[in-house]
């Protein structure tokens, strides 16, 4: 987890939506641009046949893709998703759930990522992939 301690000069406070995903960072490599984080797949994400809501799942995979790109950006500026495709593979039960995410190529103006969902069997459960804008840091209104 070779920079995983930088995550706190950008990231301070988890969001609160992280939060409630229970977000936890499991590794962070700067250099390869890709990171790996476990999230708590709770039964109030549940649907009616028992499995985790694809819903949750995508914004799984939003949020780690997310974490990425602004980690790249740092406090120059901020990538807000702009296109999210999800891929779903399997049904995905209550549990721990990783994912794993990459940057794959970052230019002026875009970044685009993918990123990888595996279900508490480790299984690859859900895929995605991701365009995210990135937006110049404003001050904030008052």
């Amino acid at each position: 987890m070779p920079d995983s301690h930088l995550i706190r000069d950008v990231f301070p406070q988890p969001a609160e939506s992280s939060k409630s995903l229970g977000f936890e960072l499991l590794t962070l490599d700067m250099k390869a641009m890709t990171t790996r984080v476990r999230f708590d797949g709770k039964c109030e994400f549940t649907n009616p046949a028992g499995y985790i809501q694809g819903g949750y799942l995508s914004a799984m995979l939003d949020d780690t893709i997310g974490m990425l790109a602004t980690m790249k950006t740092g406090t120059r500026a901020f990538p807000s998703t702009i296109d999210l495709h999800t891929s779903f593979l399997r049904p995905v039960s209550t549990g721990a759930i990783e994912v794993f995410a990459r940057l794959r190529n970052i230019g002026r103006a875009v970044i685009f990522a993918e990123g990888e969902l595996y279900d508490t069997r480790g299984k690859e459960a859900a895929r995605a992939v991701a365009t995210l804008a990135i937006n110049p840091r404003k001050a904030p209104v008052t």
